[in-house]
């Protein structure tokens, strides 16, 4: 397997894997997406609430707050939010007993408290994945097989490939039509449509793949490949230790 880096930031990466199937991508993506524990607002504690919205309102947009997580994650971390209006009660308002565990984004409206208006709630956090529920999934993922674009000698430069493409792969450059962002296409094949001598191909490398991974905050990109290629390797193993265990079973009858 060979991994290049296409684009990186804080919050989003972009990277071509090459010589793997679609098989093992899918796998990466699924286990991103569903499989990464993540810290969310399970329950409330209310003790006392005179806003404008009902107990199970308030815990269901709590519970939609991301939170930072770090690794290694296992104990109940409690956030208070104790408020009187007139004043709106942000995420940012929810006080953290675990200093490594608070709101990623602190400007979230929760509710807005009018005069003598008041809430006072204990918040419970706990681990999670995102196939149990969304409010534990900690990116988004998704990915495309890399594309392929052939230009054979009928073309005559008529430049229509160039104007139908929506992403602006093609132009035309010395005397040929030239791919200039490869990785922006989308397989729409609009240029292969338009072109009516029939120059142009598209198609995709069913071994390469380019992979995109967009982070919510809760934790690093770093950290969720990390955890990922752990979940995968664990998979792997307990699925040879399982089928070790029938083969063995299989010899004894």
């Amino acid at each position: 397997m060979k991994v290049t880096l296409l684009f990186k930031s804080d919050s989003k990466i972009k990277m071509m894997i090459e010589d793997v199937d679609v098989g093992f991508v899918n796998a990466l993506r699924r286990i991103l997406v569903s499989e990464i524990p993540a810290y969310a607002v399970d329950h409330i504690v209310v003790y006392e609430n005179t806003s404008q919205l009902y107990d199970e309102i308030l815990a269901h947009r709590l519970g939609l707050i991301p939170l930072s997580t770090p690794l290694n994650v296992t104990k109940e971390v409690t956030l208070s939010i104790e408020k009187e209006g007139p004043c709106i009660v942000y995420s940012g308002d929810m006080v953290s007993d675990d200093e490594l565990i608070n709101p990623i984004i602190p400007d979230i409206p929760i509710t807005k408290l009018g005069d003598n208006q008041k809430i006072k709630i204990n918040c419970i956090a706990t681990a999670g994945i995102a196939k149990t529920h969304a409010k534990y999934q900690t990116c988004l993922v998704f990915y495309k097989y890399f594309p392929v674009i052939e230009i054979n000698k009928k073309c005559d430069l008529c430049g229509v490939c160039v104007e139908a493409c929506p992403r602006n792969v093609l132009e035309i450059k010395n005397d040929s039509i030239e791919t200039a962002n490869i990785e922006e296409c989308t397989l729409c094949r609009s240029c292969e449509e338009q072109c009516d001598l029939k120059a142009i191909n598209v198609s995709y490398d069913p071994r390469k793949f380019i992979f995109t991974i967009e982070n919510y905050g809760n934790m690093s990109i770093k950290d969720l490949i990390e955890v990922s290629t752990s979940i995968i390797e664990e998979k792997c193993d307990n699925f040879i230790t399982a089928l070790a265990g029938v083969a063995e079973h299989g010899q004894r009858r």
